[in-house]
Order: C-alpha cells, then structure tokens, then sequence
C-alpha cells in the first residue's frame, strides 16, 4: 500500500513537472510570438495606446507590408531571395557532405578514424566566431570574398551534421542487413546508396532542418563576408535597414520611412520560414531527435 502511494506521488510529481515546463515554454517563448504576429497588424500608434495584444486592421498590415517591401525598389524582396539561395546551397551541400562522412564514420575502420572523429567533435563544440577569420581569409585568397558561392561554401561547413550522421549509422542502422547485403555482392557505393540511405531519411531531415536553421539565420559570418548590399541576406540586410532608419532607437526621424511596425514585420519574415520548415519537418526531426537513444 505505502509502495502504491509512493508511486502516485511520483507519477503525480512527474506531471507536474512536465506541466510546469511547458507552461514556462509557453510564456517564455509562445506569448512573445503570439504578441510578434498580431503586432504586426497594428499602426505605431496602436502599439503605444492599446493592449499589447490588441489585434490591428487588415489595411494597416497591408499599408505597412508595402510600405517594407516596396522601399528602395524592393530591396527586402531581394535579401529574402538571396537567403533562400544561401540556405538551399549550404543545405544541398551540407547533406552531401555530411550524410556519406557520418556513414563511413560508422560503419568503416581505417587509419586515422579516431583522430576524425576527434577533430569533428572539436570543430563542433567551437565558436563560429573563432573561425570566422580564417574563413574570411580563406575565402579572400581564392577570391570568393563577396560572392553568392563564397558564403555557401563557408556555411555549408557542418560538423555537427557529420557528429548526427555518426551517431545515427553507428547505433540505428540494423547491422544485420548491411552484412546480408555485403553476402549478396553489394558494393560499398550500393550499400550506402540502396540499404544505408532509404533508411536514414530521419537523420536527413534532421540535418536538413538544423544546417536550414543555421544558413538562415546567419548573420554574423555573412556581415563579414558580404560588402555589397545586393548580395545581403535577410539577417544582415534588415540590421542595416533597421539601424539606418532609427525605428529601435532614440535617433530623430530621417527619410527612411521604416518604423516599428515594419521592423515587427520584418521579424516575422525571418522568423515564419523556420516556423513552417519546422512544421512541415518535424516528423523526421522528432525521430532523428530520438534516433539513437536504443540501440537498433
């Protein structure tokens, strides 16, 4: 009977537990996004004046939408093209990478194995910011500095695809199959082609999703590499946009005509594609997520 009770209280406790996080998850992370979209359909005055979660006219979303896309002959337009250009090449190409080096990382010995894995581990744990110089002086001596081709290639570095690969192959890919293919004549190219790859579609995606999140997002290594304002994407391009226009601060006006309902605006525009890539993902990227936690 006291066993009986200890184990309600436990199971009790558990759920509390569980509820109080996502209640926290809730207010920390969903009341600000739901605060963002509705915001942005609200005049500046709105945001003063009325509760914070008071929902605008669908003339003043449209006014201020055009109002952000259309200033400087549509330049938002073109920073929101040059980062899908980014994102898709540092995506496409982080999955060729990655993919087939977490596979042979996995399933292969051969010299120098470990100390692969070791130096992956070690370009995983590292700052961005520690190897963006020598990214940049890189890029800089085979003349890439300023391109299209010259920051994906730099994004498209990804060790902590290549550590998920690893980790997937290594203790999710039925061994048993592999060495019945191996008796049936499979070559290696074959093993991974038609038995290894059909099967890691969550780890794919799981990737996909994370070096999708990191290309979009990247600010920091595209403001150093990038000095024409044509080839910005959306993070570097609207940090320009919104400091030039003094709408976050406490500048006078000037004749950028971007206040704070475009700058909640432009949040959102960086902020849905991941959302819905995430929706559309989160299938694959729930089980890549626990991929690896039993043994296969």
């Amino acid at each position: 009977m006291i066993d009986q009770r200890r184990l309600i209280q436990n199971i009790s406790f558990g759920r509390f537990v569980v509820y109080a996080s996502l209640a926290f998850a809730v207010c920390f992370y969903g009341i600000p996004l739901l605060w963002l979209f509705m915001a942005g359909t609200r005049s500046e005055g709105s945001l003063f004046s009325d509760s914070p979660f008071t929902i605008g006219s669908w003339d003043t979303f449209i006014a201020t939408w055009l109002n952000l896309t259309t200033y400087n002959d549509f330049q938002i337009v073109t920073w929101a093209f040059n980062s899908l250009i980014y994102s898709v090449g540092g995506v496409t190409i982080s999955l060729v990478a990655c993919i087939p080096a977490g596979y042979v990382l996995a399933l292969s010995e051969f010299p120098g194995r470990r100390v692969v894995l070791i130096f992956t581990l070690i370009a995983m744990i590292t700052p961005s910011s520690a190897v963006v110089l020598p990214i940049f002086l890189e890029m800089n001596l085979i003349g890439l500095n300023n391109t299209y081709a010259g920051l994906i290639l730099a994004t498209a570095f990804f060790p902590f695809g290549v550590y998920l690969a690893y980790i997937y192959f290594s203790s999710s890919l039925p061994k048993g199959v592999i060495d019945s293919a191996r008796v049936d004549g499979c070559s290696r190219v074959q093993l991974f082609t038609r038995i290894a790859l059909p099967l890691a579609r969550p780890i794919v995606a799981l990737v996909a999703f994370f070096s999708f999140l990191a290309n979009w997002s990247n600010y920091f290594l595209a403001f150093v590499l990038l000095s024409d304002d044509k080839l910005y994407n959306l993070p570097v391009g609207l940090t320009a946009l919104v400091s030039s226009s003094g709408a976050l601060s406490n500048l006078p006006s000037n004749d950028v005509p971007i206040n704070k309902p475009e700058v909640i605006l432009a949040s959102i525009l960086v902020v849905l594609p991941v959302l819905l890539v995430f929706m559309v993902a989160q299938r694959f990227v729930r089980t890549g997520v626990l991929s690896g936690a039993e043994k296969g």
